[in-house]
């Protein structure tokens, strides 16, 4: 057998009853000292696949619920307890003890939102009369129009359609960003996607970051589709942290 590696915690952490990761396995505590690796016992000889990565997350999400977790990547395995607690907790423990502290009560949620195409293109020539004229030229053309005018429109509308998407996921960002300690930006997914953004946040203020999306999903619902996952460990901020780029007192 070998030993999984989920993350770090402190080694009085109380684990979620019953948790259960890789292969079927319970999560238990690799305590040294202050802290603990989370872990459990696998077959090394068993192919790793797409449920195994969803376990790993699935661990780690469930304990960033109500603890402090340095998480680790996907894959990371020692032979037995005794080189995990030399070569991560005794060999990191610098470097361990400032992330658990740096982190303590914070948890990180993922805010994902994207266009509803049809009536992201409604709002868009609302906005604009110009765009509308132009297209109402081509639906009453002979043949709907040269190629070049239709190439001309179709660019003119892609440009405000990705105008009115960095206006709305700006607007959201701004809207949450006060409830947040540091803010992650990443390129948004999907051919409509308008923000990806982690969120580094206070554990107490959860209740009042959902509601603040709960009140944007109601707002922006005519075209705006929000998606939200969280608690989670602080996935985006742990290279920022080490780095110096994000700090606070």
């Amino acid at each position: 057998m070998a030993v999984h590696l989920y993350g770090v915690t402190r080694a009085d952490a109380t684990l979620p009853t019953g948790l259960q990761g890789r292969q079927d396995a319970p999560i238990r505590l690799v305590r040294d000292d202050s802290l603990a690796v989370l872990a459990s016992d696998v077959d090394p000889g068993a192919p790793a696949g797409r449920k195994d990565l969803l376990l790993h997350a699935h661990v780690l999400e469930a304990c960033a619920e109500e603890l402090t977790v340095v998480p680790m990547q996907f894959g990371m395995a020692l032979e037995d307890d005794e080189a995990v607690r030399q070569r991560v907790l005794a060999g990191q423990r610098e470097r361990l003890e400032y992330l658990l502290a740096s982190l303590e009560g914070l948890v990180q949620v993922t805010v994902q939102a994207s266009h509803e195409e049809e009536p992201a293109l409604r709002e868009v020539l609302r906005r604009s009369p110009d765009l509308l004229a132009a297209r109402e030229r081509l639906r009453t053309s002979p043949g709907g129009g040269s190629a070049a005018a239709k190439m001309e429109l179709g660019e003119a509308v892609a440009a405000a359609l990705q105008q009115l998407g960095a206006e709305d996921g700006g607007y959201i960002l701004d809207e949450l960003a006060p409830l947040t300690r540091a803010v992650s930006e990443s390129e948004a997914k999907g051919t409509h996607g308008i923000l990806h953004a982690a969120l580094l946040v206070e554990r107490d203020q959860r209740p009042a970051l959902d509601a603040m999306v709960s009140r944007l999903r109601e707002e922006l619902a005519d075209r705006v589709r929000i998606r939200y996952v969280g608690p989670q460990p602080a996935y985006s901020f742990l290279e920022p942290l080490e780095t110096g780029e994000l700090a606070w007192a």
